[in-house]
């Protein structure tokens, strides 16, 4: 049996479930909320040590899988490349090309970091909102002291992630660009890439998703607030892009594409 430690409701962990997920391959999932997960990443240090999924990301970063021979893989990306390779029947892997794989790249690199700063700032001026998602999301024990630690695990992530009201902006910004780039590319398409479903369109649906704010009920696969919840200006962000052409096909990947739970309790 395969283990996925994850950070329950991130966009970068959402991928890798996905990639599961559409397989049909079963796992185990062990989720945690912010601050929290360090408990899940230094779990797995005595048998797997210490390790960094990439250059930028930190020893602690979600999701971590472990396969169920024993090999431990770090970042979303890897995750999902394993999968394809060993579960995808012929014809049916998410990486046909290199154009794939430089998308991944970029909407994991360039797009998923922004949609990530600008949901925390507005979620951290609504402290009842990550309260209500650690009930719906993890277990009662972990979300009493989560929010019993909640002050300090807020100041880590601001300081970490740098969420300030400037960098929301900037990175509110920088998402914009790129959701303009993916209206115009989709534009009498059905898919980013050829005529089938590949990790590209996956990535762009996940990492958009904290803009987009899809519930279980439309295919996410962890509890984000829901929208009528959200602060004002984010709740007509969130409507406001829903309504773009790409804002519409990432919610389409995940109403058609993103397959049943093979999650095993």
């Amino acid at each position: 049996m395969h283990k996925l430690v994850t950070m329950r409701f991130s966009h970068y962990n959402e991928k890798a479930r996905w990639a599961l997920d559409r397989f049909r391959v079963p796992y185990q999932e062990e989720g945690y909320m912010p601050g929290m997960h360090a408990i899940g990443a230094l779990r797995l240090v005595p048998r797997h040590g210490i390790g960094k999924g990439d250059k930028i990301s930190t020893p602690l970063a979600m999701p971590i899988m472990v396969t169920s021979d024993g090999e431990c893989i770090r970042d979303s990306s890897r995750i999902t490349r394993y999968v394809s390779d060993r579960f995808a029947g012929k014809g049916e892997g998410l990486y046909p090309d290199a154009e794939v794989t430089a998308l991944e790249e970029r909407f994991s690199r360039k797009l998923g970091p922004h949609t990530r700063r600008y949901a925390y700032f507005h979620v951290f001026t609504a402290p009842h909102l990550l309260q209500a998602m650690a009930d719906d999301n993890v277990g009662p024990t972990q979300a009493r002291w989560f929010k019993r630690l909640y002050p300090l695990i807020q100041r880590f992530v601001s300081a970490r992630l740098e969420i300030t009201a400037e960098g929301a902006e900037r990175s509110l910004a920088a998402a914009r660009g790129i959701i303009d780039e993916v209206s115009e590319r989709i534009s009498g398409r059905r898919f980013l890439v050829g005529e089938s479903f590949t990790a590209a369109d996956l990535t762009f649906a996940t990492m958009a998703a904290p803009l987009l704010l899809p519930s279980p009920e439309e295919g996410y696969g962890a509890v984000f607030p829901a929208v009528d919840a959200c602060p004002p200006e984010y709740a007509r962000l969130v409507g406001e892009l829903r309504a773009t052409p790409a804002g519409q096909f990432a919610m389409r990947m995940f109403r058609e594409e993103r397959g049943e739970r093979s999650l095993v309790s």
